[in-house]
């Protein structure tokens, strides 16, 4: 038959199909009736016909017209044919199209069942009643013949599996309404039980499909809460003190949220689009509740809110997968949120009728709801996650429609862990999945009544107390409003991603029974969570980037106020847990956190109630701010301080107004004596601010000063205290503080003078030791900043001494600071500190125990380098300042430099004319390039001159015996030595008989390496060589570098020739020789110093014996391509030898010492081929 003609004749067609099924007594008839029309509904839906067979359910089909034989019915009759084909293993094309098109037979069942009950007047009867237990046979049956089609051959026809499941859970979501609900109950139980863990994905997302689908039920509320006005009243106080975990109880008497929750509690161990449709599942079903009119009262949706409880169980169960990596990484200062709030379009004016009152949190602005903008829970779901809960019964029966809402979601494309593996089972979720989570989470909080809360909180242990607390913080981070001109990046980079599918799925539709209010308040529920705007195929107008901000700076603002309302009903609550050990307990410090938090990145509205909510902490806790350990006291005023250099005027009110609170409870708390805890904690607040750079906005700050100083001098109360003078003092000192901000902010590009700063400030607080290990801490930054590693470890160990010598004045440590004198001779400075008031209230626990942690792990890996040999330990340069107008009180001061690896002279001069060339002007800054003393009159005055030496350190004679290693002649030195050349006539070069050299040997004030990476040299000396001083010099020099190579392990050849044709070849032995003839030639010896020519004669002959020693070792190494120059090598040496022995007419090398020579050379050279060389040998050296 022609489908044209099929189609003219459908209805009659199908109306015959069903008498027949409906009176034939052969089940071979009715099962063929029921193939027929498999046939004729799967041709009109390859023609695109299927409205066709919607329209004859819908309007045509009436089972009047099938009149039944005997008591049979139409369904029962359809179910039982059914049932005969799907078990029909043979002819697997028909099975194939009916589970593809099954959607069309379940909606020809359930309207017969609604006729036949209609007709029997079914709906009066009772449930149990309305329905044969053949029919109830029949679905059953049909139910079984299913599952084996969906669990087994999913993987063979994917399609078909996936539409027959969806079109089952539509059934059953009808038949809730038409049949006894426990029998549909146990069916649905039955159905998810065919189900398993180790499914693969497609079977997981087929579970999690039904659980939606059954879910969208419009009595889903009645179904898990049952009509208790048939229970007693004791039941029904039973009924509302359920366990509220995912016990078998709670599932019993709530089956279908029950099984929303475990399955969500199952997906969070899968891949990411598995979560996300769970998650998505149980949001959706949230925000149906949250804008369902038939739910209005407080009372209701307070019980509903409690459905949902057992979520939080797995909320705590997954916590660390909700934090994000670095918490504290998120958290905004004053500052930095200041610049956030100031970019918000917005002024919320939510009216609160206090901070303490219970739920002042939920917004009341009727203007912002008018708007669209809905700050209830309600706004926390995405559009697309709610998908079928909120479409039309119709729209939502086709799998086709399903299909394309399950397309909508944002999958990775991860498959669920099956026998083949998958996605990790605890990975990180991501920010999405998280803000999902947070929202459903803050949604029951908000809505649960306060009695409830509080019972939940009761029966919680403290691990799950402290996870509430936690997930109430990772709120507070995720929430928090970033600012418009991050939104406007986030918005276009993510809406240039959205295909043309995803873009479709952004309406809508609209809802049937729904006002247009309410429906415009869900389209914009739909966007607060995936934080993009609502068009994404233009561009990003500035009208959406308008909009967006205004619902994230709602929504930032109505997260915060949920949570500061459940931490203060919390803090009421608990206030004998939170005072414990004087407040000093984790359960405190988590309260305490989330406190702070709420006071960065926040809008004038929630800032408003937070810090109201501060001043009832200050007043509730006293002992917890003012006894005790300092450090709630110490970050109370470091975070409160930010606020004082707000742009806001409301918020610089608020903050001066809680600090000067905390100066009079601290006050009052000492019985009217003094503030000094809040006073020392104030001066080391501001320091902290300015020495890490987020001090600004001075005049700002300097306004809230005032405001204090007004609260201190009108305060009736304390008018006759000492109070208002102290107050006075604190502001003060604080301005004093404030005037080396400017100083630093001057020199902020200058690394060098910005340490200086900084150090002169902690030298003055030497009577604080909290002060000054704040200064230190914060140098300390500042050199890992510039990579100069020794200077922030001395930052550290110098902090540890005044550690250290803090608890050995208070006789808790033995020896204080001297403890860590071998370390370095600077530390005797931390002994100045003085004893003050301020001393009696530093609190020292564990931090010095962490120092000695950190300095033993550091000294480990010194070893370890030390061993490799590998270190570069930093150069040396002296660096003088002259020019007045310029360097004002750095003129004519002289500094030694550290710097790091092998800094040569060109790299330091270049920097620092870069470095002072950009603060005075490159033309007005020279560099003087040689080392000699500058005379200050010959300079112009017009420029900046900068003198840059090379310098080395300067050790003695019994120095060099003790330090022997690298480390230790780069480590604890003081002295340094440059060299400059001269003659008597005045020219800086001349003959050997008249070249002069002044040896300058510069001390600086501390050792290197120091808290600083220059330190201002204290004392010069200058040392005059004359020119058989010069010569003396120069031979030591020639003779330790050529025996360091012949001792040195692993013996270099290359360097030892080199060197070596320096000493002796012909071409260029002028230098040894031309100090031979000048200073120990008979006639001119006797001119000279009889000491310094024997030392000179002794020099030469330690000078021959080395030389002597390198070329046997050269001559037992080398290759035989290398004899001949070895043999020229040879003759040079004895051409020397024999030249300087006719000079001082002594003979220069003995018999008996080339012998010892030649012996110690067979030992070096035996050992430098076996490779155990200095282990075995008395000859490792020259005597």
């Amino acid at each position: 038959m022609e489908t044209c003609v099929m189609v003219n004749f459908l209805p009659t067609i199908l109306n015959q199909l069903l008498q027949i099924l409906s009176r034939t007594s052969q089940s071979e008839v009715a099962v063929n009736s029921i193939r027929v029309m498999i046939h004729i509904v799967s041709k009109c839906h390859e023609e695109g016909l299927d409205h066709l067979l919607r329209s004859y359910i819908k309007y045509v089909f009436r089972t009047d017209q099938c009149v039944p034989l005997g008591d049979r019915s139409t369904h029962e009759e359809l179910a039982k044919s059914i049932n005969i084909i799907l078990k029909q293993s043979a002819d697997f094309l028909t099975i194939n199209k009916l589970l593809k098109h099954s959607w069309f037979f379940f909606d020809l069942l359930i309207k017969s069942m609604v006729l036949h009950l209609i007709a029997k007047n079914g709906m009066k009867v009772s449930r149990t009643q309305r329905f044969p237990s053949g029919y109830h046979h029949a679905v059953q049956s049909l139910l079984l013949a299913i599952i084996p089609h969906v669990s087994l051959r999913c993987g063979e026809i994917p399609d078909e599996a996936r539409r027959v499941n969806v079109s089952w859970a539509h059934f059953m979501k009808r038949c809730l309404t038409l049949m006894d609900r426990g029998f549909i109950f146990n069916l649905i139980n039955d159905y998810l039980s065919c189900f398993s863990s180790k499914d693969t994905k497609v079977l997981a997302e087929y579970r999690l499909d039904f659980l939606e689908t059954v879910c969208q039920h419009e009595h889903f509320v009645p179904l898990n809460l049952p009509m208790s006005f048939t229970k007693t009243r004791l039941l029904r106080t039973q009924d509302l003190q359920l366990d509220h975990t995912l016990s078998d109880d709670f599932c019993r008497h709530h089956f279908l949220v029950g099984l929303v929750l475990r399955e969500l509690s199952l997906s969070l161990a899968e891949s990411r689009d598995i979560r996300h449709t769970a998650i998505a599942n149980i949001k959706g079903l949230m925000m149906k509740h949250a804008f369902d009119g038939r739910y209005p009262n407080k009372g209701q949706q307070a019980r509903i809110a409690l459905l949902y409880l057992p979520l939080l169980k797995v909320l705590f169960e997954n916590v660390q997968r909700l934090q994000l990596k670095d918490l504290s990484s998120l958290s905004l200062t004053f500052s930095n949120a200041q610049s956030v709030r100031d970019e918000l379009p917005f002024n919320i004016s939510a009216t609160v009728n206090g901070s303490a009152a219970r739920r002042s949190a939920i917004f009341t602005d009727k203007e912002l709801t008018s708007a669209g903008y809905v700050t209830s829970l309600g706004l926390l779901l995405k559009r697309d996650d709610s998908r079928g809960s909120l479409s039309t019964e119709t729209g939502a029966s086709t799998p086709e429609r399903a299909e394309d809402r399950r397309d909508s979601v944002d999958f990775t494309g991860q498959r669920r862990a099956s026998a083949g593996g998958g996605a990790p089972p605890y990975c990180k979720f991501s920010q999405q999945e998280v803000r999902s989570l947070l929202m459903c989470f803050l949604h029951i909080i908000k809505t649960m009544s306060e009695d409830a809360l509080l019972a939940y909180w009761n029966k919680m242990p403290p691990q799950e107390l402290m996870d509430y607390l936690s997930l109430l913080e990772i709120c507070l981070h995720q929430f928090r409003y970033v600012g418009r001109r991050s939104i406007a990046r986030t918005q276009e980079a993510q809406g240039s991603n959205f295909s043309a599918a995803e873009r479709k799925t952004q309406t809508m539709p609209a809802l049937r029974s729904r006002p247009v209010s309410v429906h415009a308040r869900l389209q914009q529920v739909g966007h607060v969570d995936s934080s993009f705007t609502l068009n994404h195929s233009a561009g990003i107008s500035e009208v959406e980037i308008s909009h967006q901000s205004l619902v994230e700076g709602n929504l930032a603002t109505e997260v915060s106020l949920t949570v500061l309302d459940s931490v203060s009903c919390f803090i009421h609550n608990f206030k004998n847990q939170l005072i414990q050990d004087d407040g000093h307990n984790p359960l405190m410090k988590k309260v305490f956190n989330i406190l702070l938090l709420l006071t960065s990145s926040q809008s004038e509205t929630a800032m408003r109630h937070t810090f109201a909510s501060l001043r009832a902490f200050i007043s509730k806790f006293p002992a917890t701010f003012f006894k005790g350990r300092d450090s709630v006291c110490a970050t109370f005023c470091y975070e409160i301080l930010k606020g004082c250099t707000s742009k806001l005027n409301s918020t610089r009110s608020e903050a001066s107004a809680l600090l000067y609170l905390l100066m009079r409870n601290n006050f009052e708390f000492t019985k009217r004596k003094t503030f000094l805890r809040t006073h020392l904690q104030i001066i080391i607040a501001v320091s902290r601010l300015i020495a890490d750079v987020v001090f600004t906005g001075g005049s700002r700050f300097q306004d809230s000063l005032a405001i204090i100083n007004n609260f201190a001098n009108s305060d009736k109360a304390l008018k006759s205290t000492a109070f208002p003078g102290e107050v006075k003092d604190l502001t003060k000192r604080i301005r004093t503080v404030l005037m080396a901000t400017a100083q630093m902010k001057e020199h902020e590009k200058d690394p060098e003078m910005l340490v200086d700063l900084q150090y002169s400030l902690a030298k003055s607080y030497a009577s604080t030791p909290e002060l000054r290990k704040t200064w230190l801490g914060s140098m300390a930054k500042i050199h890992m900043k510039n990579g100069d590693l020794s200077e922030a470890v001395m930052c550290s160990v110098h902090v540890a001494a005044v550690v250290a010598e803090h608890l050995h004045r208070k006789k808790l440590f033995p020896k204080g600071c001297a403890a860590f004198k071998a370390i370095t001779p600077n530390i005797e400075e931390e002994a100045a500190m003085k004893e003050d008031a301020g001393m009696q209230d530093v609190h020292y626990t564990e931090k010095l125990a962490f120092v000695y942690n950190t300095l033993n792990e550091a000294y480990k890996k010194i070893i370890q380098v030390g061993r490799t040999g590998r270190r570069l330990l930093g150069t040396f340069f002296r660096v003088a300042f002259y020019g007045q107008a310029f360097f004002e009180e750095e003129d004519g001061k002289e500094y030694i430099y550290k710097e790091p690896k092998l800094t040569r002279l060109p790299e330091i001069s270049e920097r620092l004319l870069k470095l002072y060339g950009d603060k005075f002007g490159a033309e007005n800054v020279k560099i003087i390039q040689d080392s000699n003393k500058v005379n200050t009159k010959s300079l112009d005055q017009k420029f900046a001159f900068i003198q840059v030496t090379f310098v080395e350190p300067y050790f003695d004679e019994k120095e060099l015996q003790e330090r022997t290693t690298s480390f230790e002649r780069n480590h604890n030195v003081a002295r340094f030595v440059f060299e400059t050349p001269y003659t008597v006539s005045g020219k800086k070069q001349g003959g050997v008989e008249e070249q002069c050299k002044r040896r300058t040997v510069l001390t600086t004030t501390h050792s290197f390496p120091y808290v600083k990476k220059r330190i201002a040299v204290g004392r010069e000396q200058l040392i005059d060589l004359k020119p058989i001083d010069v010569a003396l010099d120069e031979m030591k020099d020639r003779t330790a570098e050529l025996q360091k190579l012949c001792d040195s392990n692993g013996l270099n050849m290359i360097q030892l020739q080199l060197k070596l044709q320096g000493c002796v070849s012909v071409q260029v032995n002028a230098g040894p020789l031309a100090y031979a003839r000048a200073f120990l030639d008979g006639s001119k010896s006797t001119k000279l110093p009889a000491k310094k020519v024997k030392q000179l004669k002794e020099t030469f002959r330690e000078f021959v014996t080395v030389c002597s020693l390198a070329l046997d070792l050269n001559e037992r190494l080398i290759k035989e391509d290398q004899l001949e120059y070895h043999e020229g090598l040879k003759s040079n040496f004895k051409d020397m030898v024999k030249e300087l022995s006719d000079i001082t007419r002594e003979q220069m090398l003995a018999e008996d010492e080339l012998v010892k020579s030649q012996l110690r050379n067979s030992l070096h050279v035996f050992s430098a081929i076996s490779g155990t060389y200095g282990s075995a040998s008395g000859f490792s050296s020259v005597p």
